[in-house]
């Protein structure tokens, strides 16, 4: 069986505990979670019993250390994570609003994570890679962009590429070129995971059928749209299959698309059909906002296999 890689930050999470908590303010905070959108996603390929790696960096240091333990626990091949002794493991502090919302504090570009290099890329083995799989919240900045279309360029042409554009404003707000960046790599993928909003942002389309017929026009052939509590569907050029909503009580919502995405990637490597992927990928979401961490809901193969 190939793998899937993926590119892209390894981090700690540091959640507030109360909800409209403020970052102005003095409060009391959970954690430290092992987080990152990229090692959400391959730890639950990984719990799929699929092979799996990760290109990334952490600092010397015990976050580093609690990562690399979690993610080698879960069977993630963390041969291509670099340990730095210069600066730490990236950081990302969250707090929740009422509303559902979100607001990150994001310490990456001069931690561990920021280290990346596309010579880092040079003594990988691309034979074995079956899908690549692009997060948007990775292409953090423009050295992580290059990394990201050397990589394009040396997979093999058998190689899906895979996009999750996980469009954060506050990522978005420190560089605006990055969305120019993150446009000219969405012509690159084959699978797109998308919210309906996202969507809109990268094809400057108003309605749903006109962004679908434009990711086909552009060589896209499956298009997974997530809509969260409201469930999920999977497009292309000749069908469309749902995914109706499960019902779950939510403890947090942090990392649960990343998990539905490594469901659905999973799936494809095991040569499920569309609608297994989807319906075990649902499952895995939903399940990942039962508990409280990033990475603490991702699924056990044994446990979605008669989904």
């Amino acid at each position: 069986m190939k793998k899937v890689l993926v590119i892209g930050e390894i981090l700690v999470e540091i959640m507030a505990n109360e909800k409209d908590q403020s970052f102005l303010d003095a409060g009391d905070f959970s954690g430290p979670y092992v987080s990152g959108a990229p090692a959400i996603f391959i730890d639950q390929v990984a719990k799929f019993k699929v092979p799996c790696s990760i290109l990334a960096a952490v600092g010397d240091d015990d976050f580093g250390k609690m990562c690399l333990k979690k993610l080698k626990e879960d069977g993630v091949d963390i041969t291509n994570i670099k340990i730095t002794a210069d600066v730490s493991t990236g950081i990302a502090f969250v707090r929740y609003n009422s509303d559902g919302s979100r607001n990150f504090i994001f310490h990456l570009k001069n931690a561990a994570c920021g280290t990346l290099r596309s010579e880092d890329l040079d003594t990988m083995s691309w034979n074995d890679i079956a899908v690549f799989h692009v997060m948007g919240s990775s292409i953090f900045n423009k050295e992580m962009f290059s990394i990201h279309h050397k990589a394009i360029k040396m997979i093999p042409d058998e190689c899906l590429v895979s996009f999750d554009p996980n469009i954060r404003p506050e990522i978005l707000k420190s560089d605006p070129k990055l969305k120019e960046l993150i446009l000219d790599l969405f012509s690159k993928t084959k699978i797109l995971f998308v919210t309906e909003d996202e969507l809109e942002f990268l094809t400057q389309k108003t309605s749903l059928k006109q962004s679908l017929d434009s990711c086909f026009t552009k060589g896209i052939h499956t298009v997974i749209v997530k809509r969260g509590k409201a469930g999920a569907s999977v497009y292309t050029d000749s069908q469309c299959i749902d995914a109706q909503p499960i019902s779950v009580e939510e403890v947090d919502p942090t990392g649960a698309g990343d998990t539905f995405a490594g469901a659905f990637i999973a799936g494809v490597i095991h040569q499920w059909s569309l609608e297994t992927c989807l319906r075990r990928a649902n499952y895995a979401g939903a399940s990942a906002v039962t508990k409280r961490g990033p990475m603490e809901g991702t699924v056990l193969f044994d446990n979605v296999i008669h989904k």
